[in-house]
């Protein structure tokens, strides 16, 4: 599957249903893989520089139009679904995460404990700052400016800017 956009050395695979646009740019290095019932389904004018990985052994990824994810973005396990809107930044090292292992039993491996999933939103016009990391259950609103190194849990309100561990918003963008 290399065609114009996409780099010799992606690696598309697994059971899953991918859709990528032909707009769709891939740099080198980036990895997509979909386990069996699983979705990746890219909107127009995507972006990937390199290195990038997009796992999903259950649930989805949905993007919107002129999302760009610097170098070395994770996607991971988002088994409750994660949904970006268009015109979104992702900057280079954010990791965005839709598991969780359960750990609450010492009588067994946490490998083996049951997982959570809860789903990730990132709404439209989104700025993430590099190294961030976005954790299950995350609701970013439209407009948002996410800080580098921010750790979002919960609910960031619309056209929201701030940063830390964890996130804590400092002003709002219209302002």
């Amino acid at each position: 599957m290399i065609r114009r956009g996409i780099h010799a050395s992606v690696i598309i695979d697994g059971d899953g249903r991918t859709v990528i646009p032909e707009s769709t740019i891939m740099e080198p290095g980036c990895i997509l893989y979909t386990g069996r019932g699983a979705v990746i389904e890219l909107g127009e004018e995507n972006t990937f520089y390199p290195a990038c990985v997009i796992r999903v052994e259950h649930g989805f990824v949905k993007t919107g139009r002129r999302v760009s994810f610097g170098p070395h973005c994770t996607l991971y396990e988002t088994r409750g679904g994660l949904t970006i809107g268009d015109n979104t930044l992702i900057a280079g090292g954010v990791s965005i995460c839709g598991a969780e292992h359960g750990f609450a039993r010492t009588d067994i491996p946490m490998r083996d404990q049951e997982t959570s999933a809860l789903p990730v939103v990132i709404g439209a016009d989104v700025w993430i700052g590099m190294g961030a990391i976005i954790m299950p259950g995350a609701i970013i609103g439209d407009g948002c400016v996410i800080g580098a190194g921010s750790v979002v849990t919960g609910e960031v309100p619309p056209y929201s800017v701030g940063k830390g561990v964890p996130f804590r918003k400092s002003r709002d963008r219209r302002q």
